[in-house]
């Protein structure tokens, strides 16, 4: 089935079944890449055009300053509460730059994470991932940081996310990453972050170089890539690559669906992001929440809200941390 009948068969489904949240996040997903929004197929498709439509060419630079992007996400909620749309599925994660590779191979941070979590094996790929870690101290600044990422020029067009934290027992609520295969491409993708950020007046964002996934370094302390920077490699196991090797043996994992996750516009998915990062950002009782708490937004599963809460204090007292270190 081509996308635009995908499209339209959803949108026909969700005007009968509004809350329907695994449809709303397929829609959603469809949405993104479309060639265009075909405001005709139905309300989310509507909501998207429109939100296509409130920003210029130059969108990115625009809404840097943070009041711009303030009066922007204002509009973007009135514009679905004008086009009928009254649920929305959480999306913590925002993706930009190009398809996730490490040494010209696509990941699966998925699968291998769930590889790690059965066996205890580090995937082999996994210890080529170098990221730059960006710490936005709140809320603000990590819609902030979100922009600096879309600005961002780097010459291999580094994947890069930003996200918040849902994972019990690993740190810091809000966060963003630009993915290398080299140390010193990671050097590189930090200074041109930090030069960025310095331009822009940018505070309360603290930044430095990671190793892989938080996970691997709770584990195994030397993979974690130290603070002073002098990192000497972490030596894997001799067995390890025979058991990677047995447990994906029938397992086929998926090609990337396109070569890029930049897009000339933001999304309706962008957009659910942003509700996403403002309820989370209530929920752990941040205070920069309250410049972006004034607008009806639409509502998230009561299943998201309870396991936000439930990690609030955690939350919050990381946070404090963070801005008392000045990390």
């Amino acid at each position: 089935m081509q996308p635009a009948s995908k499209i339209r068969k959803l949108e026909q489904w969700l005007a009968v079944k509004p809350d329907d949240p695994q449809s709303i996040r397929q829609l959603v997903t469809l949405l993104e890449f479309a060639p265009e929004a075909d405001a005709c197929l139905g309300t989310f498709s509507a909501a998207q055009d429109a939100i296509e439509s409130a920003v210029g060419s130059d969108w990115q630079a625009d809404l840097l300053p943070a009041d711009r992007f303030t009066q922007i996400y204002d509009r973007w909620l009135a514009t679905l509460q004008a086009k009928g749309v009254r649920h929305a599925v959480p999306i913590g994660q925002v993706f930009s730059g190009r398809t996730l590779k490490v040494k010209g191979q696509p990941v699966h941070c998925g699968a291998w994470l769930k590889f790690f979590k059965e066996t205890g094996v580090i995937p082999a790929l996994c210890n080529d991932c170098f990221k730059v870690q960006i710490l936005p101290h709140d809320l603000r600044a990590m819609f902030q940081t979100y922009l600096l990422l879309q600005n961002l020029d780097l010459p291999n067009d580094n994947a890069r996310k930003c996200m918040i934290e849902l994972r019990d027992g690993i740190k810091f609520p809000y966060k963003a990453y630009i993915y290398c295969d080299t140390i010193e491409d990671a050097e590189l993708c930090l200074q041109a972050f930090r030069d960025l950020q310095k331009a822009n007046d940018v505070l309360g964002v603290s930044s430095k170089i990671s190793h892989g996934c938080s996970e691997y370094g709770q584990r195994y302390p030397a993979f974690k890539f130290p603070e002073n920077g002098s990192y000497s490699g972490f030596t894997p196991d001799r067995g390890w690559g025979a058991i990677e090797k047995r447990y994906f043996k029938s397992i086929k994992l998926p090609a990337p669906e396109r070569a890029s996750n930049s897009r000339p516009k933001p999304s309706l998915r962008d957009v659910f992001a942003f509700c996403t990062w403002v309820e989370y950002a209530i929920a752990i009782g941040d205070p920069a929440s309250q410049q972006f708490g004034m607008s009806l937004r639409p509502k998230l599963p009561q299943q998201f809200l309870r396991r936000v809460r439930a990690q609030a204090e955690m939350r919050a007292e990381e946070q404090r941390q963070l801005k008392a270190s000045g990390q």
